[in-house]
């Protein structure tokens, strides 16, 4: 993941650097791209994963993309809610 996050990191500052003043002639405070931190949550009980299940198929809704998580092109919400394809298998995981 760091790797991952340090390269996506750069080529985003390059094109930034290619593309600062349109880019913020659209946003004021550009701000942060990545947390400067992030840290791993163990699941620990089915209630605790369909919470957190819950909390990010709700995200595209909270920041208004779609009315309803199961619209979300990306999102599992339609697996578990409607049982409908996502483009990858997914298969629920039990946890004591």
């Amino acid at each position: 993941m760091h790797e991952w996050k340090r390269q996506t990191s750069l080529r985003i500052r390059k094109w930034y650097r290619e593309n600062a003043s349109e880019y913020q002639s659209l946003y004021q405070d550009p701000g942060r791209f990545w947390q400067p931190k992030y840290y791993s949550f163990e699941i620990y009980s089915r209630k605790k994963l369909e919470e957190k299940l819950t909390y990010m198929h709700l995200n595209p809704v909270r920041n208004e993309f779609v009315k309803k998580a199961v619209d979300w092109k990306w999102s599992s919400a339609r697996w578990y809610e409607q049982r409908r394809t996502v483009g990858i298998p997914i298969e629920w995981v039990e946890c004591d």
